[in-house]
C-alpha cells in the first residue's frame, strides 16, 4: 500500500470514529445548489488588498475571503512598509470584525455614567441626538466647547475632522497618544531640522546601537525594522552586522543583540555623551562629514568635558572597559547607526538624550547615506498631534465646564491617558459625551450616546505610514466584506451632521459620503485627470493595496555646525528613593501593544516572548531583588508608587537591573468584552504627571516604587499551565 493511501484511509478512519462518538448522528454535507445573494461563489477564494490600522506602523494587508466572509489576513508583497510580512497584531484584525461583543447598534445611557447600562435606539434617533447637541452648542455662542479627541492622524480622516472643527468653529481638537514620538519629533528637528521621523537604514548598516528602540516589538515600524534587522544579520555573504542594546530591561529586541549594556533608567544620555566624547578625543569621528557640516571638534571636545569615561561609568552603572569598546566599534565600524527609544525618551532629560544619541549619528556621519539616517524628500502628509501641553490644557478646560460636549473616535482615553493628570476625573463633567467605538470600552463607559463605527474590514479609508519609509506611500483601506450589523463609518456620521447643520458646515463638507471625499484626496494628490480616466487609476490603486511611489532619499534641510550638543541634565523622578527604591519601567506589550488590542483573544494567548506569560498582567523582578523581599515567582505583589497601587503576579527575571521592576502595558480594562475586561492591572495608574518644564514633554518613565508580597496566590499563567489550556477552551472566534 502507497503512503498516500494509507494516511487517506487512516484520516477516514479517525473521522468516523469521532464522528460515531457524538450526541448526534451524522450529518450530510450539502453544497450550495443556489449561489448566495450576497454575490460570493461558493468554493471561490479572494484577496483584497487594504491597509492595516493595529498600530501606526500602516502596513499593507491582503485579506483573504471566500463565501463573504474573511478567513484570513497576511501582508501585502507590494506594500514598501512591509513587504508580504505581518505582525500578529495585524492578524488578529480578523477578530476585530466577529467580535461577539461588537456593539451592533446605536445605544443611548439609560443609567448613570459608567454603569454600563444602556438601551438600542434606531440610527434616526442616534443621528437626531447628535446633530441637536452639535446645533445647541452652537446656537448658544459656545461652538468653541466642542471637544473632539482622536488618536493622531492623517491623509484625508485628518482633513475631514480638520475641516469640520474649523467650519464648526472650535479649536479644541486633542489628538493625543500615550506612546507619542512627541520627543522624537522635537529632538530631530534640533538636529537635523526635520520634525518628521526618520528612516533608520538598519538592512545596511554594519553597526547598529539602540538606547531603547525595541524596533522587533512596538517601536515605530517593527515589521519593516524586523525585515531590516533579519537581511542586516543574514543578507549580506561575507558580512554580518554587529548589534549593541543600552537599556534597563532585557527585551526580545535587546535579547537578540551582541552586547547588551544595562544602563541606569535615565542616563542614556550621558552614555551617549560620553561615548561622543572619547570618539571626539580619540579622533574616531568621521573627518570629512564633520568638515562639511562645518562642525567645531574642538569646540564639542570643551562642552563635553565633564563626561570623561570614569565618570559616566559611574552615573550609568557600566564597566568603563563596556563603554570604551562600544563607542569604538560604532566609530570604525562603518556605516553605523544609533537609535533612541522611548525608555531613553520618556525622562525629564528625555529630549536631552534624544539629542546626545543623534549626535552620535552626526559624529559617524551616517546621516543621508545608506545604512545611517534617511529621510523622504518631503515631510509626510499634513497631521494633527497634540503636545502634552495641549492634553493638560484639554483637562483644564474640561475640569473648569468650558466643554460643552465630546467626541470620541479611534480612542480609548479614560484607560490610555494615566489617572494622575486627573483626565477622568475632568471628563466625567463633560455634560455630554458621544463614543463612535465599536466596543464598550473604558471610555463608552463614560458616554450619553454610542454611534458605533464599522470595523477595519467593513471600511474606506487611507492610511500613511507614521515612519520606516523612504518614499510616498499611501496605503488604500477597503471594505471586504458587507457590514455584519448595523453599524455606519464613522466619516459619514459626520458628513451627515455637517450637511443637517447647514451653513458653512455644508458648503466646508459637500461630499455625499466619505468615499468620494476619499477618491478626491486621491485623484489630487495624482494630479490625474477625472472621470472615466481615474476610474481606471483607482481600480488599479485597489489591487495594489495604495499608492507607492519610488523610493528616494534626501538629505536634511539643515545639517550645520551651529548644532553643538547640550549637557544632560540629571534625572528626576516623583518618590523619593527611600521610601520608594525601585525604578519603573512601563513598556508596551509585544502582542497588546498600548492595550487597543487586549479585546483581541488570539492576541491574549500569545505568549510574551522573554516570560512566556498569557492572559494577564506581571511584573518583572530581578532574583537578587525578589530575594530581598522575600518574594518568589508567581507570588501575589503590589506595586505601589505615590500615585496609587495595583496587585499583580511576579515574575522572576534575571534580564533586568536590580533597582528597577517593569510590567507590561495592555491589561486591566474595565471594558472592551469579555476577553478583557477586569484582567490584569493597568501599570499606568502608577505614573507620576512629572514632566520635562522646559520642553513640555511627558516623563512617564520618571516613577519610583516600592513592592510588598502579598501571598503566594498571583494565579500566574504561562505557556503550558493548566489555566492556559482553560483559557483556550474559552475561545469563540
Amino acid at each position: 500500500m502507497k503512503r498516500r493511501k494509507f494516511l487517506q484511509l487512516t484520516g477516514l478512519t479517525a473521522a468516523g470514529t469521532m464522528l460515531s462518538s457524538c450526541g448526534k448522528g451524522a450529518e450530510k454535507l450539502i453544497p450550495f445548489l443556489i449561489p448566495p445573494d450576497d454575490g460570493s461563489i461558493p468554493g471561490v477564494v479572494n484577496y483584497f488588498a487594504s491597509a492595516c490600522r493595529q498600530c501606526p506602523a500602516g502596513c499593507g494587508t491582503l485579506v483573504q475571503v471566500a463565501e463573504g466572509r474573511a478567513k484570513k489576513i497576511e501582508g501585502n508583497p507590494l506594500h514598501p512598509v512591509n513587504q508580504g510580512r505581518l505582525c500578529a497584531r495585524g492578524q488578529a484584525a480578523l477578530q476585530d470584525l466577529y467580535h461577539p461583543d461588537r456593539i451592533r447598534q446605536p445605544m443611548k445611557r439609560t443609567g448613570a455614567k459608567r454603569s454600563g447600562a444602556f438601551a438600542p435606539i434606531s440610527w434616526a434617533e442616534g443621528m437626531k441626538i447628535l446633530v441637536e447637541q452639535l446645533k445647541g452648542l452652537k446656537d448658544q455662542g459656545r461652538a468653541d466647547q466642542l471637544l473632539l479627541v482622536t488618536p493622531r492622524l492623517q491623509g484625508s480622516l485628518h482633513e475631514l475632522f480638520r475641516t469640520f472643527m474649523t467650519a464648526y468653529g472650535s479649536p479644541r481638537r486633542l489628538s493625543y497618544e500615550f506612546l507619542s514620538t512627541e520627543c522624537d519629533e522635537q529632538a530631530g528637528l534640533a538636529v537635523y531640522g526635520r520634525s518628521d521621523l526618520p528612516d533608520y537604514d538598519i538592512e545596511h548598516t554594519q553597526y547598529l546601537l539602540s538606547f531603547g528602540a525595541d524596533f522587533l516589538e512596538t517601536y515605530l515600524s517593527p515589521v519593516r525594522y524586523g525585515n531590516a534587522f533579519g537581511k542586516m544579520r543574514q543578507a549580506r555573504p561575507t558580512i554580518r552586522g554587529r548589534f549593541t542594546y543600552a537599556g534597563p530591561r532585557l527585551s526580545m529586541t535587546a535579547a537578540s543583540a551582541d552586547r547588551w549594556l544595562p544602563v541606569k533608567t535615565g542616563q542614556e544620555g550621558i552614555l551617549a555623551l560620553g561615548m561622543a566624547k572619547l570618539i571626539l578625543d580619540e579622533g574616531l569621528y568621521n573627518r570629512q562629514a564633520v568638515q562639511a557640516m562645518g562642525g567645531d571638534p574642538e569646540e564639542w571636545k570643551a562642552r563635553l568635558s565633564g563626561y570623561d569615561l570614569q565618570q559616566v561609568a559611574e552615573a550609568t552603572g557600566l564597566k568603563p572597559k563596556e563603554i570604551a569598546s562600544t563607542a569604538r566599534e560604532f566609530a570604525t565600524i562603518r556605516p553605523s547607526l544609533a537609535m533612541a527609544g522611548d525608555a531613553a525618551a520618556f525622562q525629564t532629560n528625555g529630549r536631552d538624550a534624544v539629542e546626545a544619541i543623534h549626535f552620535l549619528n552626526l559624529l559617524a556621519g551616517n546621516v543621508g547615506k545608506p545604512g545611517g539616517v534617511l529621510f523622504r524628500p518631503e515631510s509626510s502628509a499634513p497631521e494633527e498631534q497634540s503636545g502634552f501641553a495641549d492634553l493638560v490644557s484639554a483637562i483644564d478646560a474640561m475640569q473648569s465646564q468650558k466643554i460643552g460636549l465630546a467626541l470620541v473616535y479611534l480612542c480609548n482615553p479614560v484607560y490610555s491617558i494615566p489617572k494622575s493628570t486627573r483626565f477622568q476625573e475632568a471628563f466625567l463633567k463633560v455634560p455630554f459625551v458621544v463614543s463612535f467605538s465599536s466596543i464598550m470600552d473604558d471610555t463608552s463607559r463614560y458616554a450619553d450616546l454610542i454611534l458605533p463605527d464599522h470595523s477595519d474590514l467593513e471600511s474606506w479609508g487611507d492610511v500613511i505610514p507614521r515612519a520606516g519609509i523612504r518614499s510616498s506611500v499611501t496605503g488604500v483601506m477597503q471594505p471586504v466584506v458587507r457590514p455584519i450589523y448595523d453599524t455606519r463609518p464613522v466619516p459619514d456620521l459626520i458628513l451627515t451632521a455637517s450637511q443637517a447643520l447647514g451653513g458653512k458646515m455644508r458648503e466646508a463638507l459637500p461630499y455625499k459620503n466619505y468615499l468620494e471625499m476619499l477618491k478626491e484626496s486621491v485623484q489630487k494628490k495624482l494630479n490625474a485627470p477625472s472621470g472615466p480616466a481615474f476610474e481606471r487609476i483607482w481600480v488599479g490603486i485597489l489591487q495594489k493595496g495604495g499608492i507607492f511611489g519610488p523610493e528616494q532619499v534626501a538629505a536634511p534641510r539643515k545639517i550645520s555646525g551651529t548644532f553643538s550638543p547640550a549637557p544632560v541634565r540629571p534625572p528626576r523622578f516623583q518618590g523619593d528613593e527611600e521610601t520608594y527604591p525601585l525604578y519603573l519601567a512601563v513598556f508596551p506589550s509585544p502582542s497588546l501593544y498600548d492595550g487597543r488590542e487586549a479585546h483581541l483573544p488570539w492576541l491574549q494567548e500569545l505568549p510574551d516572548p522573554m516570560t512566556t506569560a498569557v492572559w494577564g498582567s506581571w511584573v518583572e523582578i530581578h532574583p537578587k531583588t525578589a530575594a530581598s523581599l522575600g518574594i518568589q515567582q508567581g507570588d501575589l505583589v503590589q506595586v505601589e508608587s505615590p500615585q496609587g497601587a495595583i496587585r499583580v503576579p511576579a515574575v522572576i527575571f534575571p534580564a533586568i537591573r536590580p533597582d528597577l521592576v517593569a510590567v507590561p502595558m495592555g491589561q486591566g480594562h474595565q471594558g472592551m468584552g469579555r476577553y478583557a475586561s477586569n484582567i490584569g492591572a493597568n501599570p499606568l495608574a502608577l505614573l507620576a504627571p512629572i514632566m520635562d518644564e522646559e520642553n513640555r514633554l511627558p516623563a512617564w518613565g520618571a516613577t519610583r516604587v516600592r513592592l510588598t508580597r502579598i501571598s503566594d496566590q498571583g494565579n500566574l499563567t504561562v505557556m503550558g499551565h493548566p489555566e492556559g489550556s482553560y483559557r483556550g477552551e474559552l475561545m469563540e472566534i
